[in-house]
């Protein structure tokens, strides 16, 4: 009775209040050998069971449930739980229905032209060829001369017909060039006139060239009026360039 008064008085002194519960064996002190000393105060402990308090435990996050992609109608899709009930479809699908004749041709309208143009281009006016002109041609080594009355800048039938000659024997080219050169006689003291008559005698050279076939692009008119040089003052010379100038044309 002794020892079980000591060994609770220990007990209690060591217990931590309100912080854990102690639990005491007495019948583990009938299995002490009887010993004529008393024991060491360590071995003079019972086994003891220091439970901690309880402490509420955290809640495990539940994982989210997997998502089933629906299933198109009429489409068995199989349970989530194994051993589930299939669902019948609530529709059968439609029968596929085939045409019994075969698509109609497309056809295409015709394009319509397109509209002629409002101001088409005008042919280029004939040359002044006067029959009783007395215009007379003169072949040149690069070309044709031609020699006018006084006062006058029409071209007679011969000449206009050496001109359409000259153009047929000059072989075509893209740097074949046609110059005219035109000349007329005047006083000193009123250079405008032999210029007015000059350019008049160009001109008429110049549409004879268009009537037969020559582009526009490829002549070149100068008027030079009184600045006659070697050769008669009332005149006109058409010299040939280029690569298809017959031979002796001189450079431009």
């Amino acid at each position: 009775m002794r020892w079980t008064l000591l060994l609770t008085a220990i007990l209690l002194a060591t217990a931590v209040p309100a912080c854990a519960q102690v639990t005491v064996d007495l019948h583990a002190l009938d299995a002490l050998p009887n010993h004529p000393q008393a024991p060491a105060p360590h071995m003079m402990r019972a086994p003891a069971r220091i439970e901690a308090a309880a402490r509420p435990a955290a809640p495990i996050p539940t994982p989210p449930a997997p998502v089933t992609p629906s299933a198109p109608s009429g489409v068995v899709t199989p349970s989530a739980r194994p051993g589930a009930t299939p669902v019948a479809p609530t529709a059968s699908p439609p029968t596929a229905t085939l045409p019994a004749a075969p698509p109609p041709v497309a056809t295409i309208a015709p394009v319509a032209p397109p509209p002629a143009p409002a101001n088409p281009a005008k042919p280029p006016p004939p040359p002044p060829v006067v029959a009783t002109a007395t215009t007379a041609a003169a072949k040149m080594p690069a070309g044709l001369q031609l020699t006018f009355a006084s006062d006058a800048s029409d071209l007679s039938p011969d000449s206009a017909a050496a001109i359409k000659q000259l153009v047929v024997t000059t072989p075509s080219g893209g740097d074949t060039t046609f110059n005219v050169l035109a000349y007329a006689a005047g006083a000193a003291n009123d250079p405008s006139e032999p210029r007015r008559l000059s350019l008049a005698r160009a001109l008429a050279v110049r549409s004879a060239l268009i009537a037969d076939g020559v582009s526009s692009a490829r002549i070149y008119v100068r008027a030079l009026g009184a600045q006659g040089g070697s050769g008669p003052a009332d005149r006109a010379d058409i010299e040939v360039m280029g690569a298809n100038a017959p031979a002796g044309a001189k450079s431009p």
